[in-house]
């Protein structure tokens, strides 16, 4: 018995131990102090092993644990930056200090980065704080240095290093900094390679001193030395990208070609699992003018690699580059199979479908993508761009507003803003966008014509000739510039002098299509269509794979009633661009005036099966089927578009008139009537169907003041003689009823316009 309750009592004893430990385990796991330290330590070890985002990721749990976590939010902001996330690493350094005013280290971090941002005098704050807290701080001098130099007081930058370096005269990063003051100055070339020598044997690891001496002796004609540093570089930091591309340009810029590659070549191999390593190559081949070679050499590296995410994708993006989609895709295929939802291997699979003319599935694709990387600034702006092509507007700004914020230095996302802004005539948007993009890259021309056009716009002639004038300071040869001037010449009534810089535009870029634009309306205006023709047909014989020029011939063609050669022209920039809309609608427009309507709405039809949110299609359709007679169609069509694009002016307008003639609400028809007059406050048609509104609700003086207003723009209008004739009858005014429906029949004869206006006469007889 005794033996018996002794081993149950152990049993117990052993239980309530283990159920104890188990306390204290699960204890420790709630305590949110000990779970946010775990998180902290699991990101720095991750840091340190060069995984970033994984780095990233338990930052961010540590700070869902504990939002005022300063050591975290320090350590994130780090990390955002080494990963190129400026903005995101600015903002977790300001909440760093705003937490932690005496984390000087944080301090010094912000005030570098505002350094290189641009802004030293919010760095100077940051300086003043730290040297307040801690008077004798290096760090805080060489701050101080660097905000001088940036403002250009090079006497000042030299004092604050120096100061710096008689505190701490061991550390090589104050050296490097006054090696770089010094060498500002021709003069001062020897004493910078001194400094550079003594960073360099303070701190022999550092690859970028032994790349700055290295550049140092090169340029003093020291090719030994500069080789002996660059392969000094290279030796301490095997994974620089740098100083793998900085050995390889010395024996370009000897002329030793066959090493320059063979040093790239080597580098591309050693570095295949990383992104910029596995494209090494492929850039050595464009900037050397050797991109033939690019495909056979990444197809030998994709087979000895077999393995190397980075190589398999440039070695597709070669293929799709040298339009091999077959090839591509079996590339992109292999990838998907253990990377589909790598970002990159989404953008390439979208590229692909986008050659293969399937917009449908590669806007579904970058859709699901983008929710699954909501942080990829490359999903984005892929996004927007496909969602243009597939008309999808509001996706497509939606997506160029968030690229833009995830990467506010990208100029694709900018151009793309820009773009929408122009196309809608948003000048405030404009001038936004102009601003932002001219903060970031002052030396981006195309910047001030976005500027220039919105100040346009507003009539500020002024201010636009500065900013055109500017835009062409930064790039002569650019069209858009001459573009942007000849327009504003135009707006002041100078013709001749906008004339000449449309020319001038033509010959800077055989492709500016705006700029042959306008120069054929000024031939037509002057009877002129000889040479209209002439000079639309020259532009082709320049530039014969431009779908636009097409277009532009397709449209002149229309006009001088040259309906087949309109077809045959719209045809071919079809056949050199499938998405193109204006090609589209002149082939349309083509079809109809040669009777083949049925064949223009197949067209339009088929062009939504791969732009289903294209409001302009909807309301091409809308007009075609109110052209056959298919009033419910039509009307179908234009609220499908105002669907998509509320307050579109022509199917508002359009809906409007046909809800009035078939007797629907009168008030919902008065809304759009309203919203299409205010669009299109100078349109005839606009003004034309709000009076018709205004008849068919009584109040005909209305009517007649917008008829009268709308008949002087369109006097030869039969439809708009016909409203005034039938409002005139409502007034009891039957002299001016009359006039204006015999007009009417005259200007329509045999047509239904004709025939009611013929039936209304003779009910005033």
């Amino acid at each position: 018995m005794l033996r018996k309750d002794s081993r149950e009592g152990g049993r117990l004893f052993i239980f309530a131990a283990a159920s104890f430990t188990l306390a204290l385990t699960l204890g420790c796991h709630r305590d949110p102090n000990v779970q946010k330290h775990k998180y902290l330590e699991s990101g720095e070890r991750y840091e340190k092993d060069g995984k970033l985002r994984e780095a990233a990721i338990q930052f961010s749990n540590a700070l869902k644990v504990d939002q005022n976590y300063g050591d975290a939010h320090y350590e994130l902001g780090k990390t955002y930056i080494k990963m190129g996330s400026l903005m995101a690493g600015y903002s977790e350094l300001m909440r760093t200090v705003d937490l932690n005013p005496s984390n000087l280290q944080a301090r010094i971090d912000l005030g570098n980065l505002l350094v290189a941002g641009g802004v030293p005098d919010r760095a100077l704050d940051q300086a003043k704080a730290v040297l307040g807290i801690d008077p004798n701080n290096a760090d805080g001098y060489a701050l101080l240095s660097s905000i001088a130099a940036k403002k250009g007081d090079r006497a000042e930058a030299l004092a604050q290093i120096q100061h710096a370096l008689s505190i701490d005269p061991k550390r090589a990063a104050f050296h490097t900094a006054l090696a770089l003051i010094e060498g500002s100055d021709p003069q001062g070339a020897v004493a910078a390679e001194q400094e550079l020598r003594k960073a360099v044997s303070l701190d022999p690891k550092n690859a970028t001193d032994h790349l700055l001496l290295a550049s140092v002796l090169e340029k003093k004609g020291d090719r030994q030395g500069a080789e002996q540093q660059y392969l000094a570089a290279v030796k301490e930091n095997p994974k620089s990208l740098q100083a793998r591309a900085a050995l390889a340009g010395l024996y370009l810029r000897e002329g030793d070609k066959a090493k320059a590659e063979q040093t790239v070549r080597q580098a591309t191999e050693d570095l295949s699992d990383s992104d910029g390593g596995a494209k090494l190559l492929l850039d050595y081949y464009a900037q050397t003018g050797q991109m033939d070679r690019a495909e056979a050499a990444y197809a030998e590296l994709a087979a000895k690699y077999s393995k190397s995410f980075p190589i398999k994708l440039a070695y597709a993006r070669i293929l799709a580059a040298n339009k091999k989609y077959a090839q591509a895709t079996t590339v992109a295929n292999d990838l998907s199979k253990t990377n589909s939802n790598n970002p990159q291997v989404q953008i390439l699979n979208a590229e692909l479908l986008m050659n293969s003319g399937k917009v449908n599935d590669a806007f579904d694709l970058l859709q699901k993508a983008a929710k699954n990387a909501p942080d990829n600034p490359q999903l984005q702006l892929l996004l927007a761009q496909v969602a243009g092509v597939k008309g999808d507007s509001s996706v497509a700004e939606a997506s160029y507003h968030t690229a833009a914020k995830l990467d506010p230095s990208s100029i694709a996302a900018q151009q793309g803003l820009a773009e929408i802004a122009n196309r809608r005539g948003d000048s405030t948007l404009l001038s936004q966008v102009a601003d932002n993009t001219i903060a970031l890259h002052p030396d981006f021309s195309d910047a001030y014509l976005w500027r220039g056009t919105a100040e346009a716009n507003k009539k500020d002639y002024v201010r636009a000739e500065a900013d055109f004038q500017t835009a062409l300071k930064k790039n002569p040869d650019s069209a858009r510039a001459y573009m942007g001037l000849a327009q504003l010449r135009l707006a002041q009534g100078h013709v001749p002098e906008g004339k000449a810089l449309l020319e001038q535009a033509l010959l800077k870029d055989p492709n500016a299509s705006r700029a042959l634009n306008i120069l054929v309306s000024y031939d037509l205006a002057e009877k002129q269509p000889a040479k209209a023709l002439a000079r639309v047909q020259e532009q082709i014989g320049k530039s014969p794979q431009n779908a636009e020029l097409y277009v532009q011939l397709a449209a002149l063609q229309m006009y001088l009633k040259d309906f087949k050669g309109a077809l045959d022209s719209s045809q071919k920039a079809m056949q050199i661009n499938p998405s193109n809309a204006g090609a589209v609608q002149t082939y349309a427009q083509a079809q109809v005036a040669l009777g083949n309507t049925d064949q223009a709405v197949a067209t339009w039809e088929q062009w939504l099966k791969t732009h289903a949110n294209d409001p302009r299609a909807m309301t091409t359709l809308g007009m075609l089927e109110e052209a056959k007679g298919d009033t419910a169609k039509a009307m179908d069509y234009y609220k499908k578009s105002l669907q998509i694009e509320p307050g579109q002016a022509i199917a508002s307008n359009n809906l409007a008139y046909l809800m009035v003639e078939s007797g629907q609400n009168i008030d919902v028809a008065m809304t759009l009537a309203q919203a299409a007059r205010q669009a299109l406050p100078d349109s005839p048609d606009t003004a034309d169907t709000m009076a018709w509104v205004y008849y068919h609700k009584g109040v005909y003086s209305s009517a007649r003041d917008l008829l009268d207003d709308a008949l002087k723009t369109s006097p030869e209008s039969a439809l708009i003689n016909y409203h005034l004739g039938m409002t005139y009858i409502k007034l009891g005014d039957k002299a001016n009823a009359t006039d204006h429906l015999k007009k009417a029949a005259a200007l329509a004869p045999n047509t239904q316009i004709g025939k009611d206006a013929e039936a209304a006469l003779a009910g005033l007889s």
